[in-house]
């Protein structure tokens, strides 16, 4: 149990917490990234998208306006991750028409159907493009736009570590408050541990998550419209708040490191709690309570 200076214990605990709740929110909400979508040759941005990690949200305007729910798809053979929509075998055929007919240049012609959240109706997104096989260019550039499904996958996994360590950090201080940990990874020595790694692992995914976005998802959504070219948001795609809340938790993880060596600053201060060091142990006279 810690006896001296609890108020810091349970600051550390409160400020853990926080943190992981940042974490529950930055999992769960659909604005890691929000983008304008234009059609070719044309200045409007009539369609627009914003999804997190998993889903999102996709406003399409063509024909006819609707709103679609899209869902994050990966290929990790292949290891690219596309938003589509529609039911899993529909996501599965459409990712492999997508990559096949990436590789070969040739026709793409896509057809899937999507549940439209605005009109509460089944729509079909059409996609048409016709791409030359002359076009060299065509597939290295957008072959290079796929989201790159092992940097998603690492940033899924450092941020649900790191939730997880925030957690574990809040509920050992609340148990060094009421309880006694004697073994190293229940002490209040294991909270500078636990706080560290979960630094580090918030500033993995958001370094991840930065480096895929400034080197392709800036350039492209990774929607089915834009990698073929029907439509583009080149230069139009921003990090959402869901990105950028994940800042908190790194500030209140150092946070946390600071108030607990700031602690263990004042316990030596103390003399009634300064380490005695016995350089005699033969003396009989000295007796240590």
């Amino acid at each position: 149990m810690a006896t001296t200076n609890r108020f810091y214990i349970l600051v550390v605990s409160v400020i853990s917490g926080v943190a992981a709740i940042f974490h529950v929110l930055s999992l769960s909400t659909e604005y890691w990234v929000s983008g304008r979508i234009f059609e070719l040759h044309s200045d409007n941005p009539k369609s627009s998208i914003n999804y997190g990690l998993f889903k999102g949200n996709y406003a399409r305007d063509l024909s006819t306006y609707e709103i679609y729910e899209v869902q994050m798809t990966c290929s990790f053979k292949n290891n690219i991750c596309i938003l589509l929509c529609g039911d899993e075998d529909y996501k599965k055929e459409t990712l492999n028409k997508l990559i096949s007919n990436n590789l070969r240049g040739a026709d793409v012609d896509f057809i899937f159907p999507c549940y439209s959240t605005s009109s509460y109706s089944q729509d079909f997104l059409v996609s048409k493009k016709n791409i030359k096989s002359s076009n060299n260019n065509y597939n290295n550039v957008q072959s290079k736009y796929f989201i790159n499904a092992a940097v998603w996958l690492c940033t899924v996994i450092c941020l649900a570590i790191a939730t997880f360590l925030g957690l574990t950090s809040s509920a050992l201080s609340f148990y060094n408050i009421i309880g006694d940990g004697t073994q190293f990874y229940l002490s209040v020595g294991s909270l500078f541990f636990y706080n560290g790694l979960a630094f580090v692992f918030t500033l993995l995914y958001i370094i991840f998550w930065g480096t895929l976005y400034n080197l392709t998802i800036f350039h492209n959504v990774g929607l089915p419209d834009t990698l073929i070219g029907l439509m583009t948001s080149d230069r139009n795609a921003f990090l959402g708040y869901s990105y950028w809340i994940s800042f908190i938790p790194l500030v209140l993880y150092g946070s946390n490191i600071g108030i607990l060596y700031y602690r263990v600053y004042l316990n030596g201060k103390d003399s009634k709690y300064k380490t005695v060091y016995l350089e005699d142990p033969t003396n009989q006279n000295i007796y240590l309570n």
